[in-house]
């Protein structure tokens, strides 16, 4: 079934049960940074390495909360995606994903594609150029593919209807001169290719594109490229419903064929220090039988 078509049937019900029924899923750990799910090769002997991961996700909506000023660094957002990473706990990421802001007054779009490779380069958008609109509740598609230590492949699709969609691909690679590593980005839309490259002086002796680890997450921090942290009180956000999990190794195993979600996957929920304790700030829970996952807040909105 085309995922459009799951999303018109499963979000409304999910995202209602969310409110009154899920508690966080059984043996979910605290993380500061994001929720989610990973899996792991560590946990996995024989398969090699992630090679490629991908999902289908529905653009949440985030709140404006009282007293919010658009012209400040603290105006609400969420960004959320997929990573293959170097190491179990992520120390390298490369992600593509999509950040989503309130809108501002008068703003129309209020999502756009991105993607990184932290912590040794900051996050990147797709330029407006690519026209690459995205919006509360559209459907979009996203994956990052490893083709090499050296080279990879992210790609964006949004869902137009139930035959079409809109597609924008990025092309990595990864070099080393006088000392700087060197990324470059060549970005492709119907009609339009763009190229540019970023220098760094972080780790250039030995950042590559591994697969350790395999990430579904959502986050509401900021990364800045050395470390990440929240500013501002934390966002307000819709659930974010995850369907079409695919994750693929260097041995040709594929995920959920070869590589069941029950019993492998690691569940994560957002907290943050209190005096009281930790706070929750987002949960995650899995469908094993629909192959879906939800990430939300615990007082959802806007459904």
């Amino acid at each position: 079934m085309h995922q459009l078509q799951i999303f018109k049937q499963a979000a409304g019900l999910f995202l209602l049960l969310s409110i009154y029924s899920f508690p966080g899923a059984f043996g979910n750990k605290n993380r500061k940074d994001l929720c989610g799910v990973s899996m792991h090769t560590s946990n996995i002997p024989g398969v090699g390495n992630f090679s490629a991961i991908d999902a289908t996700w529905r653009v949440p909506e985030v709140a404006v909360r009282p007293g919010d000023n658009p012209n400040s660094s603290t105006w609400p957002h969420v960004n959320h995606g997929v990573a293959l990473c170097c190491g179990d706990d992520c120390s390298t990421k490369l992600s593509a994903g999509i950040f989503v802001s309130a809108p501002e007054p008068g703003q129309r779009y209020m999502a756009t594609a991105m993607f990184e490779l932290s912590p040794v380069f900051l996050s990147m958008l797709i330029s407006e150029s690519h026209h690459f609109y995205l919006n509360s509740s559209d459907v979009i598609r996203t994956r990052a593919e490893i083709l090499g230590p050296h080279k990879a492949q992210l790609t964006f699709s949004r869902f137009v209807d139930n035959t079409s969609n809109v597609t924008v691909t990025v092309d990595l690679g990864l070099a080393t001169k006088d000392g700087e590593t060197i990324l470059s980005v060549d970005t492709h839309s119907d009609g339009l290719d763009l190229h540019y490259t970023r220098s760094s002086h972080r780790n250039h002796e030995q950042l590559e594109f591994c697969g350790d680890s395999a990430w579904w997450w959502l986050s509401d921090y900021s990364t800045d490229g050395e470390k990440t942290g929240s500013q501002g009180a934390r966002s307000q956000f819709a659930p974010v419903l995850v369907a079409g999990h695919g994750l693929q190794t260097t041995e040709k195993k594929l995920f959920p064929a070869d590589l069941p979600l029950s019993g492998m996957a690691r569940f994560w929920d957002m907290v943050q220090d209190t005096a009281d304790g930790p706070e929750l700030l987002c949960s995650t829970k899995g469908f094993v039988d629909t192959g879906m996952t939800m990430f939300y807040p615990p007082h959802p909105w806007g459904v």
